[in-house]
């Protein structure tokens, strides 16, 4: 059956990952404009087609249903694909989904979709930290291309958020290339203050427009996103001080941290705590284990694993959801995806029992039980 305009109109905003606010700010209309569009109980007006167009980067022809496909829609399709080949841990998979864009590429060289996702998908395989990518030679061949397509997005996109996702991709990659001048031209392009966001200025939109329920889900949003940022500086901050030798500060950033999270979230769980920056429970433990704090390092490393333990025993469903996890008001309503797939837990446990720090702890009774614990698990 041909979709309606209604359900045309609803398609491209998921696809374009915008709600209903967020598509009615850029028309400046109202959401329930939209709601109505997409119901088919009233349809857009002939001076909003051009700029709704516009907006979903298609042309009239696809709202009104007589265009099957655009290089947008293709580009999407190609993304799907590539997104349904990964698969956690798997760097064939990985790879060929990363083939696979790049084909859409050579096909459609300047669309945005396919850059903006290859990017992504490139600076994930290329950054040395990762580990994705095992041979030294494609690693930098993916930089290249990455580095690439970054610039591209630069010079062609007119959205900010995009431009700046670009810019910091451009910075991690300058910096793992050993071009620091360049890492540092990237770095002065970013804004001093951190409530510069999409999140925060949404929020500030819809309070002036009395709609305080889309207000607290934004507010949410953005807190989710400022935790997560506060989990990355604390990882950096406390391995900057264990690489100058002052472990005890690291001790102390740590501990800290903690406090705050355990203050914030209750008896709920952290959704963070394991970045590329830094496991913050596995770096304590390394801070712990250069004082001479054997026991105290061994509490911490353990906890790195048993965090994850009785995460699995509280959430039977494949996909576990933090966010039906959370009780704490600052990120109940927040709308940041966080999930984590249940079968990727037992390589990825076994993975950080085979870490430096769990070397060093290899002799301890407790880390016999653990191991134990983790094999057990189901595959």
């Amino acid at each position: 059956m041909k979709e309606t305009m209604g359900q045309i109109i609803r398609r491209l905003r998921k696809e374009r990952e915008l709600t209903q606010e967020e598509l009615a700010v850029r028309l400046n209309i109202t959401s329930q404009a939209v709601s109505k569009w997409e119901n088919d109980t009233s349809m857009p007006d002939v001076s909003q087609i051009v700029p709704l167009a516009s907006v979903f980067g298609v042309t009239t022809d696809v709202l009104f249903g007589i265009a099957e496909t655009t290089a947008d829609e293709e580009a999407w399709q190609i993304v799907n694909e590539a997104e349904s080949l990964r698969q956690y841990g798997r760097y064939d998979t990985y790879l060929a989904g990363y083939e696979t864009m790049l084909d859409g590429l050579r096909k459609y060289p300047n669309n945005l979709i396919l850059l903006n996702n290859c990017m992504q998908w490139g600076v994930g395989l290329s950054l040395t930290e990762n580990g994705w990518v095992e041979d030294p030679d494609r690693r930098k061949q993916i930089g290249d291309e990455t580095i690439r397509q970054a610039e591209l997005i630069i010079a062609l996109s007119q959205n900010m958020t995009e431009i700046m996702t670009a810019r910091q991709s451009l910075l991690f990659l300058y910096c793992n290339s050993g071009d620091y001048s360049k890492a540092t031209e990237a770095a002065r392009k970013f804004p001093v203050r951190t409530d510069f966001t999409l999140y925060g200025n949404m929020a500030y939109v819809n309070e002036s427009m009395g709609n305080h329920g889309r207000e607290i889900i934004y507010l949410c949003s953005d807190m989710d996103y400022a935790l997560q940022a506060m989990e990355d500086r604390a990882a950096r901050l406390g391995k900057a001080y264990m690489k100058s030798g002052r472990y005890t500060d690291a001790v102390e950033v740590f501990t800290t941290y903690f406090a705050v999270m355990k203050t914030i979230y209750g008896k709920t769980f952290p959704p963070y705590h394991d970045f590329d920056s830094g496991d913050c429970y596995l770096l304590l433990a390394e801070a712990y284990f250069a004082l001479g704090n054997t026991e105290q390092a061994m509490d911490a490393a353990e906890e790195s694993v048993r965090y994850y333990l009785r995460l699995l025993k509280s959430c039977p469903d494949v996909q576990i959801s933090w966010a039906k996890l959370q009780t704490s008001p600052l990120i109940r309503e927040s709308e940041v995806p966080t999930f984590l797939d249940r079968r990727c837990l037992k390589p990825k446990l076994i993975k950080k029992l085979r870490s430096d720090v769990f070397r060093l702890l290899a002799d301890h009774q407790r880390f016999r039980v653990l191991r134990q614990e983790v094999e057990n698990l189901p595959d």
